[in-house]
């Protein structure tokens, strides 16, 4: 493990593990048209930029697409407060929404990070030259969040208004059903994952 990564999980278990969410908003490109395109279906939501979380604890979590590892992976921010939005944007209070509402006030007991691995090409300059080499670099594609006995998923995919989805992408998608997200096949594809846990977290402090 790169101290990279080490240091991404340990931000995701310091932040989330344990914690209890009590709101949720979803951070959008303000489009005149009034009807929202991030729900495609009751249990899809695709949304333009980041999924904030409101914990109990009063602290601030944006969960969003980054380039940490290489884009488009998915990232966490802590927030000190509700940020104000430029021109163009807006954020949504989503937590009376039926599919949220059921998780609120409920213990995270474990998150699954699944990474996905891209070839990429990478430029050397030499002193009379340059050099091109293939590069396997691999980014978290996809978090599997466990609250306690109610389970979610987001991921960096987009599913525009017309239903065309595009992966590693700009744009982040929460699954609330896995029979939804195994039409996107995103965890059989995935090439690797790591769990987090509030037992690991435990054996850790023993």
């Amino acid at each position: 493990m790169t101290t990279k990564e080490k240091n991404y999980y340990e931000n995701i278990t310091t932040n989330l593990i344990g914690q209890k969410i009590s709101e949720v908003y979803y951070e959008e490109i303000n489009y005149e048209a009034i009807i929202e395109f991030w729900e495609h279906s009751t249990e899809i939501h695709s949304i333009d930029m980041n999924v904030i979380l409101k914990l109990e604890s009063g602290r601030i979590i944006q969960i969003k697409w980054d380039n940490e590892f290489h884009c488009f992976g998915i990232g966490l921010e802590v927030l000190e407060k509700m940020k104000q939005q430029p021109s163009g944007m807006k954020i949504i209070n989503v937590s009376n929404h039926a599919n949220w509402s059921k998780i609120l006030n409920k213990k995270i007991t474990g998150i699954t990070v699944f990474w996905d691995t891209v070839n990429s090409i990478e430029k050397t300059e030499l002193k009379n030259d340059s050099e091109l080499k293939t590069v396997t670099k691999k980014l978290p594609q996809t978090w599997e969040i466990d609250v306690e006995d109610e389970k979610l998923w987001i991921s960096t995919l987009e599913i525009n208004e017309g239903g065309h989805d595009y992966y590693w992408s700009d744009n982040l998608t929460v699954f609330f059903t896995e029979a939804c997200l195994q039409k996107y096949e995103l965890i059989e594809n995935a090439d690797e994952n790591y769990i987090l846990s509030e037992e690991i977290i435990m054996s850790k402090v023993s």
